[in-house]
């Protein structure tokens, strides 16, 4: 119904649009019951997968299934409960910022190929106050929520930290788990704080954070997938000495191969390339395995890049990841995406006679 019916009317419009018009859409579905049955409707099947051999566990959070609606999709955090409705076990709100930020000048979002987008949004936030003010109505509701830190364009990098620890105490008691967002292409500088130097001191402050609002809850950091394997190794190194639960690999890539292969004025313009690019599949697909292969066992991988449907779900689970985040993916794929990978990946494991998703988490990892 998504792809004949939906998409036509929201492809009259630019992508930024499209988005905002897709994510009012659902949060106008939460309004009531019947509208949420009726939001179902558009989910695979018409209704909500369910299997309790997709259940995964995040450092003691325990998800449904795999999938997460990635950062970036329901930046202030208004359509949490129609993401679940159409089969998601998690959203990961923001990256939320602790002051309000109107991001890039538009246009800023392009859809480049069918299911490709190259964004240069940069933080565009209502800030932590709002997105605390919009999650609320979810309290109760036992849908984990994830928060992605963010941090605003003009805070010095020696006051990352402190920023960082800010958000985190302010969105506390709506967070299943955390995510330190340091690999956005889009903010100036803002890679540079996967430095081990500076990444010590924002899970410190966000550890301490956690401690003061009562106990710590599952962190983990999202890299680039633009680093080089030994900039990841210390990477791991630090998230390890400082107990964190895990790493989600990875974010958009501004590798200009990958975004010249649409185009000319993509190869150098600003902003990440995502979605369904083979390449950029694979090389996030080789950065969990790496992950696993090293830290496996201390860590837990959130894998993102690429994934739009059971194949190149379970090619990302086998990798290494325990979870999975879409972002890109329900524009491309639409609103049964989570349905079709769900319901995918069980007949992967009934075809295989497995009993849990745990099972096959990174047996192809050496490969």
């Amino acid at each position: 119904m998504y792809k004949e019916i939906i998409r036509p009317i929201l492809n009259k419009f630019d992508s930024e649009t499209f988005h905002e018009l897709a994510r009012e859409s659902i949060h106008v579905a939460e309004l009531s019951p019947f509208t949420l049955k009726l939001l179902e409707l558009f989910a695979d099947k018409h209704s909500r997968f369910e299997d309790k051999r997709l259940k995964t566990t995040l450092g003691g959070l325990e998800l449904e299934n795999p999938l997460i609606v990635g950062a970036g999709w329901d930046k202030a955090g208004r359509a949490v409960l129609g993401l679940w409705h159409l089969g998601f076990a998690s959203v990961e709100v923001g990256s939320v910022l602790e002051y309000e930020q109107p991001g890039n000048p538009k246009p800023r979002l392009f859809m480049v190929s069918s299911g490709v987008a190259i964004n240069w949004l940069a933080f565009n936030s209502p800030g932590m106050d709002i997105v605390a003010k919009n999650l609320d109505k979810y309290v109760g509701t036992g849908i984990p929520i994830g928060i992605s830190l963010g941090l605003n364009k003009d805070v010095e990098h020696t006051d990352a930290p402190k920023a960082y620890g800010t958000v985190a105490k302010r969105m506390y008691d709506y967070a299943g788990y955390f995510a330190i967002n340091v690999s956005s292409p889009n903010t100036p500088g803002l890679r540079k704080l996967q430095d081990k130097e500076y990444t010590v001191e924002i899970i410190k402050a966000i550890n301490q954070a956690m401690d003061e609002c009562g106990q710590r809850k599952p962190l983990f950091v999202k890299i680039a997938p633009d680093l080089t394997f030994d900039a990841i190794d210390e990477l791991l190194r630090v998230a390890i000495d400082h107990s964190v639960t895990g790493i989600i690999a990875s974010n958009s890539t501004i590798n200009p191969d990958l975004k010249g292969k649409y185009g000319v004025r993509w190869r150098n313009s600003p902003g990440g390339l995502s979605g369904d690019d083979e390449g950029y599949r694979k090389m996030t697909t080789e950065i969990v395995s790496h992950i696993y292969r090293r830290a496996g066992d201390k860590l837990n991988i959130i894998g993102v890049g690429g994934v739009k449907d059971a194949e190149t779900a379970l090619e990302k689970i086998k990798a290494g990841a325990k979870a999975l985040q879409l972002v890109t993916a329900i524009r491309g794929e639409g609103t049964a995406v989570a349905g079709k990978i769900n319901r995918g990946i069980a007949a992967y494991l009934d075809r295989e006679g497995i009993s849990s998703l745990e099972e096959i988490v990174g047996i192809d990892s050496n490969k």
